[in-house]
């Protein structure tokens, strides 16, 4: 088998490697980047050009410590986003499938999971990371309600701190 070789795909991923800091989110309203116990951060690292592992930590509205890892990559041969994600606070682990929109600046992620409302059903989950410029992006998670339609729960913003 010949080695892998990174791709225009794998580029775009590029971009999210560093360590960053989430600046605002909405599902904390007394959230403070500032505040060391209660800020978000994310350290984004390469692995051969071809994925890319991000660590998350903060603390969640309830003031416990969460972790949460993202794995990308892109598969040639489905001719899609790939990846996975795990958190400190959930059992469940969410497989990515996903492709960059049309404006060249988006990635947008979607996974099967439980219903937050009735954990015998599943519903299709959106991750979407939206680049603003090289040094700050957008993140945003929604669910699909019965209707198609993409209901959005979280969106935090993020800045390169390096």
């Amino acid at each position: 088998m010949e080695s892998s070789k990174p791709r225009a795909e794998h580029r775009f991923l590029e971009r999210l490697v560093g360590d960053w800091l989430v600046t605002s989110t909405n599902t904390q309203p007394d959230y403070d980047p500032g505040d060391p116990k209660k800020r978000w951060t994310e350290n984004v690292r390469s692995i051969g050009g071809l994925w890319f592992i991000a660590e998350g930590g903060g603390c969640m509205p309830d003031g416990e410590r969460a972790t949460m890892i993202m794995t990308l990559g892109y598969d040639p041969s489905a001719g899609q986003y790939v990846g996975s994600w795990i958190g400190s606070m959930m059992d469940k682990f969410w497989i990515y499938r996903g492709w960059v929109e049309a404006d060249g600046q988006t990635l947008t992620l979607e996974a099967e999971g439980p219903d937050f409302d009735d954990s015998s059903k599943t519903c299709v989950y959106r991750d979407v990371i939206s680049f603003l410029d090289d040094d700050r992006r957008t993140f945003s998670g929604s669910v699909r309600k019965e209707d198609g339609s993409f209901q959005t729960f979280m969106t935090s913003e993020m800045k390169r701190v390096r």
